[in-house]
């Protein structure tokens, strides 16, 4: 077997909160699923961070650590990998939150459609979920 990861890239049209944390935990929960985002600022290895995107869930708050920083023209390419199933749910869907709103104003540019949150989400689903990563 492989030390295959799973990305899930974010994407930039939604900004991304990140902020360090205090606490060091320790994995309990090897995960493949990766989260590759931008950032502004540089993150060291192993860093605890805490991940918002108040555009698409204002509330929901996932903590995942920093497995890799690549310095770009742009900023900071982050890797950030999670250390639990319930933040791997949380970030999962998050993430398609993500991809359901970007979807949605695809639809009104390119078909001129306007739907509603839940038309959306059972259109990009029916369409797409099958090709969303997994995270086991």
């Amino acid at each position: 077997m492989g030390d295959s990861k799973v990305l899930i890239r974010h994407p930039d049209e939604f900004p991304i909160e990140l902020k360090l944390q205090e606490t060091h935990s320790v994995s309990t929960l090897p995960s493949s699923l990766q989260l590759i985002c931008h950032s502004p600022t540089p993150f060291h290895l192993g860093e605890n961070i805490q991940i918002k995107i108040p555009s698409i869930a204002e509330n929901l708050e996932v903590y995942g650590v920093i497995q890799s920083c690549d310095d770009t023209p742009q900023g900071y390419e982050l890797g950030i990998t999670f250390n639990n199933s319930d933040a791997l749910i949380r970030i999962r869907m998050l993430e398609q939150l993500c991809y359901i709103q970007r979807y949605r104003s695809h639809v009104l540019n390119e078909e001129g459609r306007e739907l509603s949150d839940q038309d959306a989400a059972l259109e990009w689903i029916g369409k797409y979920a099958h090709l969303f990563p997994t995270t086991n």
